[in-house]
């Protein structure tokens, strides 16, 4: 049979055996909250978990003060019969004079309060969940994280209420037609509308409960798809690193970046078939122990399909490759975030560091990933890969940094 007929059969094969869409793991709402929480703000996460510090943040005037003006400003939107969204969430926006204002009582909290610097401290350790800020004190660290937060809350606000434009609007958008009624009627039950009704709540309840409630409404909860990610799907190749003898491998593993079909119905398209089966014979070769598939809910607009769920699918029941040595990432939505994210799920599983990662992937985004710094520098704000290097047309190798494990919050569905 000639060869062009063959990958014509083997495409068509493929995407007739991939049209029934897959079952999507759905945390309840309270859990993909915490999870949500924990992974965009982890300051915030940690306000909320530890008493000793809520009660530090209630007992300042000055941020109690700042709550209950958010509050007067936007309860009575709130409780109109009509929300007018945009200026409700102009309401609730943490305005920059506020920002600076919060990141100053934090700093003076940090340094004068015993308690509050013990139960923060560790969440700076370096590297700690904020490494791009670890050579910086702690208490800029502290200002930093607070900002970060602020500045997330706000755009998710902004994006999921008023129906402000994302980067990336053909994926990231708003589930809700602009100025729908039906979205602030739903939040509305969800919220308090009085001034009296939030006054027991930390100073950036309300704000961080909007926002929340927003992604929850929007049903826009892929962050919280799929954790722990040493579980699930990546339970048996978690186990599997233990036992892994390094030094036979040149490198700790092959990461084969995700290609979201466009067509509703098809779970994996030809593109990312080809890319599998190219890692799947330089696994075969001995190049690393394992592959990691990247690639989360990304096209078409709101897709039940996972990425990297289906790829593992191929390359396991196709291909024949060990479960076992199949890692899903099942969270990235951009080739930034393939690389950004492998290093994180590495961090996760336990990975022997300074080890070089192979990428293996169809030869026209190879090409793309060897000039993809200056992208990351602008969406990411900075690079998390170094000594990128070309091997050959489908392969790059590069080192992961530690900063790979910043949050993102600007980008709820993958942060």
């Amino acid at each position: 049979m000639p060869q062009r007929l063959l990958t014509l059969l083997c495409c068509l094969l493929l995407n007739c055996a991939s049209t029934v869409q897959p079952a999507v793991p759905r945390p309840t709402p309270a859990r993909a909250d915490s999870i949500i929480l924990a992974k965009t703000f982890p300051l915030l996460a940690l306000f909320e978990t530890k008493l000793a510090l809520r009660q530090v943040l209630r007992a300042s005037p000055e941020l109690q003060r700042l709550a209950q003006q958010q509050t007067r400003r936007s309860a009575p939107l709130l409780s109109q019969a009509v929300v007018p969204l945009r200026r409700y969430v102009d309401s609730l926006v943490w305005q920059p004079r506020e920002i600076r204002q919060v990141g100053q009582l934090l700093q003076q909290a940090y340094a004068s309060n015993a308690a509050f610097r013990a139960e923060v401290g560790p969440l700076f350790a370096k590297p700690g969940r904020y490494p791009r800020y670890s050579d910086q004190a702690d208490t800029t660290v502290l200002r930093l994280a607070w900002q970060d937060a602020a500045a997330g809350i706000n755009r998710i606000l902004r994006v999921y209420l008023a129906s402000a434009k994302p980067r990336y609007p053909a994926i990231d958008s708003t589930s809700f037609r602009r100025g729908d009624t039906g979205l602030a009627t739903q939040l509305r039950k969800q919220l308090p509308t009085s001034a009296k009704a939030n006054k027991t709540r930390a100073f950036y309840s309300l704000p961080l409960q909007a926002a929340l409630g927003a992604l929850r409404l929007n049903d826009r909860d892929e962050a919280a798809r799929y954790e722990p990610l040493t579980g699930g799907l990546n339970a048996a190749p978690t186990a599997a690193v233990a036992r892994t003898e390094w030094a036979r491998y040149p490198y700790t593993v092959i990461l084969v970046p995700g290609s979201g079909p466009e067509q509703p119905g098809v779970a994996l398209d030809s593109a990312g078939a080809q890319r599998c089966r190219l890692a799947a014979a330089r696994y075969r070769a001995g190049q690393a122990p394992f592959i990691v598939v990247s690639g989360g809910h990304v096209h078409p607009f709101r897709t039940p399909v996972c990425e990297a769920v289906e790829m593992k699918k191929y390359l396991t029941e196709h291909l024949g490759v060990p479960a076992a040595a199949v890692f899903i990432e099942p969270h990235a939505r951009h080739t930034t975030t393939n690389l950004r994210n492998a290093a994180r799920l590495l961090e996760a599983a336990r990975f022997p560091a300074g080890r070089p990662m192979l990428i293996v992937t169809d030869a026209a985004q190879s090409r793309y990933i060897l000039g993809m710094a200056e992208r990351c520098r602008r969406e990411l704000g900075y690079v998390p890969y170094r000594d990128l290097q070309r091997i050959s047309d489908t392969e790059n190798s590069y080192y992961p940094l530690p900063e790979a494990g910043q949050p993102y919050p600007f980008d709820p569905l993958d942060p």
